[in-house]
Parts: structure tokens; C-alpha cells; sequence
């Protein structure tokens, strides 16, 4: 680097190191970070009070994390427009504290030990945009808290110990956009009035019941969140005037039935999870042709109409797990032709049909996890795009013949499986607990219906059915009997032929265990 440009980038840290030092030392207080002219941050566990020389030029100060008890007047920042007061044991608000800050337009006021808020404390922030009181342990609001501030369009209060609202609390809010009422302690609200509001949050309250007339007024909402409350039952006609809604979030509740034409059809996010959900008509989600995204998981489903997604050619990603879905039709997917992800874990899936993923090509990801299936037909994950992720783990693998097809198509696509390490064999019992990795395509027999059903056992004085575990498998034709002996003993096999008269031949070989095998994976060959 040539000498002048050293000395001009030295000159330019002494400058900018003058500055910082003039800013400290002329208006930035002890306790506070002075960021620039205009941005101050206090943050000082001993902080009692409001530094008083805080420049009148600075346009945001943010108090967090003090020892404040009481908001005091702050007469000489005219020229606020956005004020912060995040986690501060502040118990008090004097009722002149916000009196000269007529340019402010951001409020917030968190994380406190306030219980209430007094009337006139906002009177002159006529300029007020956004207001956020979350996390507080607010139980009152006077009724004529809001009454100056028209140009409001947030407004939040989540997280308070509100039991209810007086009907006029928003009465002058007529310009408000988005209202967060989420975990309070509220059994009804009325936001009729509220005819701007494109957002609501009323999730992880008390409310039972909604009348028609909630959000009679609410034609611009497009948010909707009533999770985490105590829901039961949703009158046909709630939402269908929410011409502009997009997203309804009703999980965490007590929902037992929908109705047809219950929901509004440019919905695109509908959430349903964690209800009481038994049954569903093939109507219920008919008009929702703009519905991207749906929820039913952690129900009680334990069947599907085939014709209940039929009209939702624009979903994307479908969730039906924790329900007790036994079967699926083979058309219920049918028409599917944008879905990216279909989740069916944790349900009780015994078997499912060939064709079932037919219209599932743009698939990215299927979650089988967790069922009762003991194989997967033939040509079922043929219509799937090659990089489609698959979960499988948890099912009770039945590894005969009928696992053949799945084997053969792991040779080829075995890293799309993100559990392959979890899935394991179940059936039949000389393969149990064996992964199907390190299971081998002819290991995967089967046998004849009539002789699986008989068991073949060895009685030896000296065996016990601890001292045993054997099978039948079937072998290029031949009946091959598989036995794993935790004793040394002669064998003895006992055959009993049924005839076609019902009399029955029984035929019995001998065979001493070889002495050289130390009774370590020894194989005697009996043939009948």
C-alpha cells in the first residue's frame, strides 16, 4: 500500500473517531449507545430514570432492559417518531409521560409489569401508526384508550391478562390494519367496526362460541388466526362473506363437524390441526380452488371420502398425520397435480392400492411413516418423480415376496429414502430386525397359504420354546425349514401329510447334530 493512501486512511479513523468521541461526549448519555445523531439506545439494569441529556435531534430511543419503574414526561423530544420501552419492570405510566411527542408515529411499550392503562395517556399522538403493549400484565383497557388515535393501523396486546373489551374500545380506530389480541384470557371480542382490518389474531384465548355477526364487518380480512381456543362448532356462513381471506388458522381447538361452502373460496391456507374431527363430507373443501396448503393432522379420521380433495387442483401440501386412517381410496388423490408434499405418518394404513399416487408426478416429498403397512405394491411409486423423498420407518415390514417390487426399486432410487437405516423387517421371523439394506431379493420368499398357517415345532425333552424359534420358507420350489437352537441336540423332524380322504401320513426323519459344529451355525439337510 503506497504512503498516502496510509496516511488518508489514518486521517479518516481520526475523524471518524472524533465524531464518535464529539457525539459521546456532547449528547449521548453514560447509560445509553449513541449509534448516530438521531438513534439512541439505553440499556442499564440501574437505570432508574430517563437520562435528561439526550439530544432533542434524536428521532428514536429505545429503553431496554433497565431498572425503570415509571414512564415520567419526556418534554424534550419533540422530534421522536418511533419510541421503544422493551423489557423494563415499569409498573406506571404518568399520565402527561407521551403529552409533547406530537410527531411520534411508533409506540411500544413490552415486557413490563404494567396492569393497566388509564385514559388520555395517548391523547396528542395523533400521528401514532403503530402501537405494540405485548407481554405485559394488562387486565384493564379504559374504554376511550384509542379515541385520538385515527391513523392507527397496528395495533398489538398479545400476551396480557385482558378478560374482556368494552365495545367502544375500538370504535375510533377506523384505519387500523392489524390487531393482535393473541393469549389473553378473552371469551368474546367485537372488531365489526374494524372494517380496514386485514389482520386478526384472537389465537390462545377462551372463546367457545362465534356468532354470525363476529367479523360481519371484517370484509377486507385476509388473516385469520382463532387457534388454541375452545371451538366446537362453526355456524355455515361465518367466514363465507370473507371474500379476501387468504389464511384461516383454526388448530388447538374442539371442531367436530364441517359444513359444506363453510369456507371462503380464494382461501389459500386453511389449518385444522389438533380438533375433534371424526368425519368429513365429500363437500367440505369443494370451492376451495385457490387452497395451496391443508392441515388436518392430529384428528380423528379414520376415513376419507374419495371425492374430498377433488376440486383442490391448486394444493401444494396436504398433512393428514396422527389421525386413524386404516385405508384410502384409490382415487382420493386423484386430480392432484400440484401437490409437493403429502404427509400420512401416524396413522393405522394397513395396506394401499396400486394407483393411489397416480397424478403425483411434481411430488417432492411422501411421509408413509409410522403406519401398519407390511409391503408396498407393485408399481405404486412408479409415478413419482425420480428425486421424490419417501419416510418409512415405524411399519411393521413383512419381508417375503410381496416386498420384491420395493426391493428391486431401492436399487435404484434407495438414497430417496430418508430413513432406509430405520426401516426393518418385521416378518417373516428368520429376518426380524434385520434392516432391509442388508436383506438379500432371494431372501424374499414366500409360501403356500396352507403350510404357512402350520408352524413346525420340535419336541425334545430338553427344548423349551425359549430354547427355539423356527419357520418355513419356500426355496427354488422346496420347503426349506429355517430353526435357530439355543441347545446342542439330535433333530428330529416330523412331517404329517393331510390326504385328499382326510387321513393323515406322518413321516419321521433323525439326524445327529454334527460333531465338529460345535453347534455354531451348523446346517443339516433333511430330505423328504
Amino acid at each position: 500500500m503506497k504512503l498516502h493512501h496510509v496516511v488518508s486512511l489514518l486521517l479518516l479513523l481520526q475523524l471518524w473517531q472524533n465524531f464518535v468521541l464529539s457525539i459521546s461526549s456532547t449528547s449521548c448519555p453514560e447509560q445509553c449507545q449513541c449509534f448516530s445523531t438521531t438513534t439512541v439506545i439505553c440499556s442499564d439494569l440501574l437505570m432508574k430514570a430517563l437520562p435528561v441529556n439526550i439530544s432533542a435531534n434524536v428521532t428514536a430511543l429505545i429503553v431496554l432492559a433497565s431498572g425503570l419503574r415509571k414512564i415520567t414526561a419526556l418534554e424534550d423530544l419533540k422530534n421522536l417518531t418511533k419510541l421503544v420501552f422493551l423489557s423494563n419492570p415499569v409498573q406506571n405510566i404518568s399520565h402527561d409521560a407521551f403529552e409533547n411527542l406530537t410527531s411520534l408515529q411508533e409506540l411500544e411499550i413490552s415486557g413490563t409489569l404494567l396492569l393497566a392503562l388509564e385514559a388520555g395517556i395517548f391523547k396528542n399522538l395523533d400521528k401514532l401508526t403503530k402501537l405494540l403493549l405485548n407481554n405485559n400484565k394488562i387486565r384493564i383497557l379504559a374504554p376511550n384508550l384509542f379515541e385520538t388515535l385515527e391513523k392507527l393501523e397496528m395495533l398489538q396486546l398479545h400476551g396480557n391478562m385482558l378478560q374482556s373489551l368494552h365495545k367502544a374500545l375500538f370504535l375510533k380506530l377506523t384505519n387500523l390494519q392489524e390487531l393482535n389480541l393473541s393469549s389473553n384470557q378473552l371469551s368474546t371480542v367485537d372488531t365489526s367496526k374494524l372494517n380496514k382490518l386485514k389482520r386478526l389474531d384472537l389465537g390462545l384465548n377462551q372463546i367457545t362460541n362465534l356468532s354470525l355477526d363476529t367479523f360481519k364487518g371484517n370484509l377486507q380480512l385476509q388473516i385469520l388466526s382463532l387457534q388454541g381456543n375452545q371451538i366446537s362448532k362453526l355456524d355455515p356462513g361465518i367466514f363465507s362473506h370473507l371474500d379476501n381471506l387468504e389464511e384461516l388458522n383454526l388448530r388447538d381447538n374442539k371442531i367436530e363437524v364441517l359444513s359444506s361452502g363453510l369456507f371462503p373460496s380464494n382461501l389459500k391456507n386453511l389449518m385444522l390441526k389438533e380438533n375433534s374431527l371424526l368425519h368429513l363430507c365429500s363437500s367440505a373443501f369443494t370451492n376451495l380452488h385457490n387452497l395451496t396448503y391443508l392441515d388436518l393432522s392430529q384428528n380423528l379420521l379414520s376415513s376419507l371420502p374419495a371425492e374430498l380433495f377433488q376440486n383442490l387442483s391448486s394444493l401444494e401440501h396436504l398433512d393428514l398425520s396422527g389421525n386413524r386412517l386404516q385405508a384410502l381410496s384409490s382415487t382420493v388423490f386423484r386430480g392432484l397435480f400440484q401437490i409437493s408434499v403429502i404427509d400420512l405418518q401416524k396413522n393405522n394404513l394397513t395396506s394401499l392400492e396400486a394407483d393411489l399416487f397416480t397424478d403425483q408426478g411434481k411430488m417432492s416429498r411422501l411421509i408413509l411413516a409410522g403406519n401398519q403397512l407390511e409391503y408396498l405394491p407393485s408399481g405404486i411409486l412408479e409415478s413419482l418423480d425420480f428425486e421424490c423423498l419417501l419416510q418409512l420407518r415405524g411399519n411393521p415390514w413383512r419381508c417375503d415376496c410381496n416386498l420384491v417390487y420395493f426391493h428391486e426399486w431401492l436399487y435404484y432410487f434407495s438414497k430417496t429414502v430418508q430413513d432406509l437405516s430405520q426401516v426393518y423387517c418385521t416378518e417373516p421371523q428368520p429376518l426380524s430386525g434385520m434392516s432391509l439394506t442388508t436383506v438379500n431379493k432371494e431372501q424374499l420368499v414366500c409360501i403356500n397359504r396352507t403350510i404357512s398357517e402350520t408352524r413346525p415345532t420340535i419336541n425334545q425333552a430338553t427344548s423349551s420354546d425359549s430354547d427355539r424359534q423356527c419357520s418355513l420358507q419356500e426355496e427354488n420350489g422346496d420347503i426349506v425349514v429355517w430353526c435357530k437352537l439355543m441347545t446342542c441336540t439330535d433333530l428330529k423332524l416330523n412331517v404329517y401329510f393331510h390326504q385328499e380322504d382326510g387321513s393323515v401320513f406322518n413321516y419321521t426323519m433323525t439326524e445327529p447334530w454334527p460333531g465338529s459344529s460345535h453347534c455354531s451355525n451348523g446346517t443339516i439337510i433333511l430330505t423328504v
